[in-house]
């Protein structure tokens, strides 16, 4: 730009951007692809927008969202962290706020009104919130000149993460009267990033792609050949770094297993995972966010939002189901641009999880039907039924078979239902059509597809001499010389590691055990109450058939007084 330009009605000085950037975000720079991207959405063009997790893609559209009139829509599938994203910017003077289900209905139509008044630059909602009565009528009064598309990936079938609801995006662009518009995503491969623009109907849009271009990571794999070997190479691997760092896992019994071999190893790991209340979760993440050390492991539902600089390292101990899922989860290390360990442990087993996963996350256009023709022979009765009830009618054994769970969200993004089983007012508003459904619902191409990436996941871990930003430029369809750090298959680890990054203090192993007391439980000991919730003795009081145990809980950290001979106690 010149010294001045005139873009949409907004005079920018020379210096303008810089000082907005420095004054409300308390940057003195742009980084990677920011620079261009603000400049182009404040001039409305649209834009797709791929930067790795952590490098700051949000501030291409929430600074021009201060320089333009009207205002910025934000779409994004994850209500548990709007409030902590516009709590963000709130605290930097930024007009912002968020309406989703975690608010009552008041105070979503007392936000509304105040957008509607131009009390705002900034407005997220989840894609769901295009199916409210209360946001339609409103929405010929929000003056909405923009809009962002965040986790723009949920909207490709070819995305490792697809949300039905993301599918329709296009027709609510052209309720708001199509707008510029920001699509954003930390991975996206050139097949995804081409549906993204077909799917929201994006103008000749300016696309920006980078990749992971942090110098201080190294990135690793290590074949195990038995889980015990790799428990006992991830304790330690974690011996030799010191800080805070995260230790990704696929199921939740996996990782309760993991937890009680670490405790015994004299690690603490926090235990976090999507069946944990909200309050649990929150707590778990201040805990993990205020600590210099803190391990914690987790599944996927941990990371989104968590946005802290000095994460040592991030350890796969399942293998991820995609590239670009693993790419995101790494990109959450080393955010201070101090050296961080990435290493994902492969075990020839734990493919047939995902394998699962894969076939629970694709089901067959039968199967849709068959789900409808239950529901629809339940008639009035649906409203005394549960999930359960429809999973035990399909004769579905696996509570983590997502199929169900997947087919009613597409019946209800076509509008044949309306209400949850949750809520208990679940009902069929019409009758489906099959006609009417996605080609990619009961897609072999999409079950194939899914396949092929797991496999590419395998090709990465196995690969032994291609340097792994080779493997991911490749991938990604990227430069090259791009994508800057370290791995095992250019460099020597424990050199890297010795001249990095500094060992964990020494461990305490728990305990052992007094033979000669009578008592069965001792501090240190896991155990399970009830045959569901997992803990550590903190305290025995009393001796011999006579005690009570003071139980740190796994699930939410809360210290409780438990009496074996009320309550079944098994040690682990």
């Amino acid at each position: 730009m010149g010294a001045t330009a005139i873009v949409e009605g907004v005079r920018l000085r020379d210096g303008e951007l810089r000082r907005v950037l420095r004054e409300r975000f308390g940057h003195d720079r742009f980084r990677g692809h920011q620079e261009e991207a603000v400049v182009a959405f404040i001039q409305g063009r649209d834009l797709l927008l791929t930067m790795p997790t952590g490098a700051g893609k949000s501030l291409a559209y929430q600074l021009p969202a201060l320089l333009v009139e009207g205002l910025t829509l934000v779409v994004s599938p994850l209500i548990a962290l709007m409030a902590d994203q516009v709590d963000g910017l709130v605290s930097r003077g930024i007009a912002a706020t968020f309406v989703n289900s975690s608010i009552d209905g008041g105070e979503r139509r007392r936000r509304l009104d105040a957008c509607c008044r131009g009390e705002f630059d900034l407005l997220y909602v989840t894609p769901e919130r295009f199916r409210s009565p209360d946001f339609l009528e409103r929405l010929p009064r929000l003056r909405i000149t923009r809009l962002a598309v965040d986790e723009a990936h949920c909207i490709s079938q070819w995305g490792h993460d697809f949300r039905p609801d993301y599918s329709r995006l296009a027709r609510y662009r052209a309720l708001l009267g199509n707008p510029p518009t920001i699509a954003l995503t930390a991975t996206a491969t050139p097949r995804v990033a081409e549906d993204i623009t077909r799917a929201l109907a994006l103008r000749d849009p300016l696309v920006l792609r980078s990749g992971i271009e942090r110098p201080g990571l190294f990135f690793a794999a290590t074949v195990c050949d038995s889980v015990e070997q790799k428990i006992d190479h991830l304790a330690q691997r974690l011996a030799q770094i010191e800080g805070a760092g995260i230790v990704y896992g696929t199921l939740v019994r996996d990782l309760e297993h993991l937890a009680v071999e670490l405790r015994r190893r004299g690690l603490a790991p926090l235990l976090y995972h999507g069946g944990l209340s909200f309050r649990e979760r929150r707590e778990f993440q201040r805990r993990f966010m205020e600590s210099r050390d803190g391990i914690v492991l987790a599944t996927n539902a941990f990371g989104m939002g968590v946005d802290k600089a000095d994460i040592r390292f991030v350890i796969h101990y399942q293998v991820p189901r995609t590239l670009e899922a693993w790419a995101q989860e790494v990109g959450r290390a080393g955010r201070d641009g101090g050296p961080a360990w990435c290493e994902l442990l492969y075990f020839e087993e734990d493919l047939a999880i995902q394998q699962n996963f894969i076939q629970w996350a694709n089901p067959s256009l039968e199967y849709l039907l068959g789900v409808y023709e239950v529901l629809r022979g339940w008639g009035e009765r649906i409203a005394t039924r549960d999930l359960d009830d429809l999973r035990a009618e399909l004769l579905v054994k696996e509570r983590r078979d997502n199929r169900v769970v997947i087919c009613l969200k597409w019946l209800e993004v076509l509008g044949v239902t309306e209400g949850s089983f949750e809520t208990h007012d679940l009902r069929l508003t019409r009758e489906l059509d099959p006609a009417e459904l996605p080609p990619s619902v009961g897609s072999q191409e999409k079950l194939e597809h899914d396949l092929s990436a797991l496999l590419g996941v395998v090709r990465f871990a196995r690969e032994e001499t291609t340097p792994r930003r080779v493997l991911l430029a490749r991938h990604f369809d990227l430069p090259e010389e791009g994508l800057a750090f370290g791995c095992d298959n250019s460099e020597d680890p424990c050199a890297w590691r010795s001249a990095h990054l500094a060992p964990r203090a020494p461990l305490s192993p728990a305990p052992p055990r007094l033979e000669a007391d009578d008592t069965p439980f001792q501090r240190g000991d896991w155990v399970r109450i009830d045959g569901r919730h997992l803990g550590q003795v903190v305290r025995v009081e009393g001796r011999g058939g006579r005690i009570k145990l003071l139980i740190e809980s796994a699930g939410d950290l809360r210290r409780r007084q438990v009496d074996p001979r009320r309550r079944r106690v098994e040690r682990l």
